[in-house]
């Protein structure tokens, strides 16, 4: 079989007719810049709805990608310190949780546990927190804007308030930013602004923005990062699997302070000013299962470089100017600022983010420079939920582009689909991979799922055991009808990362599996902020980068497989050479190397009713006793009736009705009757 390219594995306009029923430059929202590809003017041929020339880093570590990102908002302050006035750049940042106080350094985390040991007089070389980042770029000149989710409905009924401080975090970080743009006399034109963003579905009181994006337009440097990873305690894994000294116990308290940078490039004069946030961020995970201190949390992200970076611009641009209702603008200063507390509205940091016609609009985006060594495509996918309040595009009809990009993906797969997921809930996913593998003309196809051993801390209402029976009817969707060798399935393999079974110590514990990722043979990468579960498939902001180039597949998998086996290569197989039964000698390999014992993969025990973990620790997965409609309403929620999920009737030789997968789901979003899927406030 020939190599396969973009048209096989990423998603066409539904029509090139801007007028036609399906067109509007679908599947992406009207109104947006991808969809406008799709209407080219004049004789010339409609645009691709992806980027060529692209070159791509992967990270398979919050520590490696946190310090990229690192490096790369200090090139960008540098930068514009020497750039002249008007040529400073701009920094776009998206974060479902930004953390104030989450250190990048590198000195501090590797030598002090915690930041009150630092040294005498609360001084260090570099301050490198995220807050300290964002201060030095306004310090140099350069434009910031950040979305920042504001969870404000859900903290109100969280129960043990584990979301009060990540609110009370993101308040000062725009409180922060404003009293700093003022300071600065910033031109009011080009202010630094914090969003404070509900724009998310107003069917749902679960709903998230759930994007981690960066974009730097620097004076010099041109570059996006979309993944996995917040700039968020936790997350930062440290090095050889020590974890993140910022997690568990170690997450600091923002009352006590940190250590401040002498010299020049840091004036702390507005910072000092605004108090700091009374909650200290609750832990992200049970100690039970993976440690009080140093906990290990394990993600996937990406570093992007050449025209996907204009692409990604836009993306902000256009979260940025999604309507509000009625015009309902309000900045932190204001007293009604209150009224756009709940019910998908915005609050920004400053006033001068709107007028009397609404949300002021971002400058247009302009090519990047060529970048050297970019043979990569790359599609960008979204999840931007239906909302009634939306009174405009862009995305007046959302857009569903991740669920539909993930389906075409799995029905082109041929030899190996690999996926790394913190949640794994979706069962019309699972059903469509599973239909893939009983479909005759793809008898090589293989597929490995490595998802936590346990799940995360309950945020809401004590959810741990409906998430697990969750992810087990998942699975049983993912193996159903397939054959068995013993308790092992054939051409299906589920694994957790463990650090050490074999200790007696505080190592015997589990590493988190928060990455989103996914490859396909040989070609194709998929890595994002989207879980394959309903609501990163139709509830929240959501976005994924598709990667089109064997050689960054080769490179993923290869830095995975070092991670996974003890720095042990990667086989030589070749995944993109079809017919050679190469998908089954990769999972014979994989198999081989993990009974091999030099591995952080244990399997998944999720057929047994309550699977115990190596250090004894039982995963309950009990039925769920009523807990599905809190599954439905808090875990796994959609902006959509889920009357989309209804079942299809297939029209074969034997007719018959059957559960919904993924692609039925798509197509139906699709189709003009999506209007009968809308979910309409209460």
């Amino acid at each position: 079989m020939p190599p396969r390219g973009p048209d096989t594995w990423f998603l066409p306009f539904t029509s090139t007719n801007f007028a036609a029923d399906d067109g509007d430059g679908r599947p992406w929202g009207d109104g947006t810049e991808m969809a406008g590809r799709a209407n080219v003017p004049g004789p010339a041929a409609p645009g691709d709805p992806w980027d060529e020339n692209c070159k791509v880093t992967t990270y398979v570590s919050g520590l490696d990608a946190m310090n990229a990102i690192r490096d790369s908002l200090e090139l960008a302050a540098t930068e514009g310190r020497n750039a002249p006035p008007g040529q400073k750049g701009k920094v776009y940042f998206t974060n479902w949780r930004f953390n104030a106080f989450r250190d990048l350094s590198t000195a501090n985390a590797w030598y002090y546990d915690r930041w009150d040991n630092y040294v005498s007089g609360r001084q260090a070389a570099e301050d490198e927190t995220a807050l300290a980042l964002v201060l030095k770029l306004m310090q140099a000149g350069v434009l910031v804007r950040m979305l920042l989710w504001y969870p404000t409905a859900a903290s109100e009924m969280d129960l043990s308030a584990a979301l009060a401080a990540h609110v009370m975090d993101h308040l000062y970080v725009a409180r922060v930013v404003e009293a700093e743009s003022k300071r600065l006399a910033e031109d009011p034109n080009s202010r630094s602004i914090v969003a404070l963003d509900m724009r998310t579905a107003d069917s749902t009181n679960a709903g998230a923005h759930h994007q981690k994006t960066l974009v730097i337009r620097g004076a010099a440097t041109h570059v996006a990062y979309v993944g996995g990873v917040d700039l968020a305690y936790t997350r930062r894994d440290a090095l050889a699997l020590q974890g993140d000294w910022q997690s568990g116990v170690g997450i600091p308290a923002p009352a006590q302070g940190w250590p401040h940078q002498s010299g020049p490039f840091m004036n702390y004069t507005t910072v000092d000013t605004i108090e700091r946030p009374l909650r200290k961020q609750a832990t992200d995970l049970p100690k039970e299962v993976y440690g009080a201190t140093r906990q290990i949390w394990h993600d996937h992200h990406l570093r992007l470089e050449g025209p996907i970076v204009k692409t990604l611009e836009h993306q902000f641009k256009e979260r940025w100017e999604d309507t509000v209702n009625d015009n309902r603008l309000f900045d932190l200063s204001s007293p009604y600022s209150r009224a756009n507390y709940r019910k998908a509205q915005v609050i920004f940091s400053s006033a001068d983010a709107f007028d009397a016609h609404g949300i002021k609009s971002l400058p247009n985006p302009v090519d990047p420079p060529a970048v050297t060594g970019g043979f990569s495509k790359v599609q960008m996918w979204r999840t931007i939920p239906w909302r009634t309040t939306r009174t405009g595009p862009p995305f007046q009809r959302a857009e569903f582009t991740v669920m539909a990009g993930i389906a075409n993906a799995v029905k082109q797969a041929q030899e190996l689909i690999l996926v790394f997921d913190q949640y794994f809930w979706s069962r019309p996913f699972a059903r469509l991979v599973n239909a893939q593998l009983k479909d005759t003309h793809r008898p090589d196809l293989h597929v490995i799922v490595v998802v936590p051993a346990h799940a995360d801390v309950d945020t809401l209402l004590p959810l741990k055991s409906v998430a697990h029976k969750a992810r087990a009817d998942a699975f049983a969707d993912l193996t159903s009808g397939l054959t068995k060798t013993g308790i092992e399935y054939d051409r299906v393999a589920i694994y957790n990362l463990w650090l050490d079974r074999t200790a007696t110590d505080e190592r015997n514990r589990g590493i988190y599996v928060h990455a989103k990722t996914q490859t396909y043979d040989g070609d194709l990468l998929v890595c994002g902020s989207a879980n394959l579960n309903r609501r990163s498939f139709t509830c929240d902001s959501e976005i994924n980068c598709a990667v089109l180039d064997p050689g960054v597949v080769v490179a993923h998998q290869s830095e995975l497989w070092s991670y996974l086996f003890a720095g042990a290569a990667r086989p030589n197989i070749n995944l993109s050479d079809y017919g050679q039964k190469n998908g089954k000698k990769f999972f014979d390999a994989f198999k081989a190397a993990v009974a091999a014992g030099s591995s952080i993969l244990i399997r998944d025990e999720w057929q047994a009713a309550h699977p115990t973990l190596p250090n004894g620790v039982e995963r309950d997965q009990s039925p769920w006793n009523g807990g599905e409609w809190r599954y439905k309403t808090f875990l796994d929620p959609s902006s959509l009736t889920l009357t989309v999920e209804e079942k299809v009737f297939d029209v074969t030789p034997m007719s018959n009705w059957r559960e919904a997968n993924l692609d039925d789901i798509s197509q139906r979003v699709e189709k003009k009757e999506l209007q009968g899927y809308y979910r309409r406030p209460p």
